[in-house]
């Protein structure tokens, strides 16, 4: 499974319980709910199912779509 800006949206909002819609690039997504499990749970997701190296501090550091898109596009940073 690659992880597209699309696929991201979509786990996220699943996660959230609300419209991937709603998650925009630029929206913390800690406002919109997100919390350190759901975070480790999206972790462990990514990096089992894409097998990207996807960490919790990383994510948790710039909670907002465009910074996830780039780290799991370049997880090298």
């Amino acid at each position: 499974m690659a992880l597209t800006r699309d696929a991201l949206r979509t786990d996220i909002a699943e996660i959230l319980d609300c419209d991937p819609e709603e998650i925009q690039d630029g929206v913390n997504l800690l406002d919109l709910g997100l919390d350190s499990l759901r975070i480790m749970q999206l972790t462990e997701k990514w990096s089992y199912s894409a097998d990207v190296p996807v960490d919790f501090a990383s994510l948790a550091e710039h909670p907002e779509l465009a910074a996830w898109v780039r780290l799991v596009s370049d997880p090298t940073g």
